[in-house]
């Protein structure tokens, strides 16, 4: 029988061996525990750095946005100012039934708004230059 009681074992070699082994295992928790302290600080650190790209990234779209945005508002300008002209050359054409102005197309690509910008100025040029022939009577090409 042992000490600590019935069915109780001791280990070998006697409490100071117990010790031993108790404090190798307390020091690979701790070796262990390091370790994971280590990778959650870098991880961290890339949570940190990756946050920042993006808070950069994220104003960088911003002022994109802002920018389309002012410029989607240009273009509505300038064809409502296109629009406005047109209908006032056509109204002393009583002949001609006036649409309401189309809604834009909002299938075109957005990379093309300086191209459709200028088309549309071309047409409103190529308008204003037909009523103008038509009115002082010049000859059609």
């Amino acid at each position: 029988m042992s000490a600590g009681g019935p069915g109780e074992q001791r280990p070998p070699g006697g409490a100071a061996e117990h010790r031993g082994v108790q404090e190798k295992a307390a020091r690979e928790y701790k070796e262990v525990l390091s370790g994971i302290t280590e990778a959650i600080d870098a991880m961290r650190e890339r949570d940190r750095a990756r946050a920042a790209e993006l808070a950069r990234e994220l104003v960088r779209f911003d002022e994109n946005f802002q920018l389309a945005a002012e410029r989607a508002a240009v273009s509505r300008f300038i064809v409502e100012l296109h629009w406005e002209a047109a209908l006032e050359a056509l109204w002393v054409e009583s002949w001609l039934q006036l649409r309401p102005k189309p809604a834009p197309d909002l299938s075109v690509d957005a990379a093309d708004f300086a191209a459709l910008d200028a088309e549309v100025g071309r047409r409103a040029a190529d308008l204003q230059e037909a009523v103008r022939r038509r009115r002082f009577g010049f000859p059609r090409r």
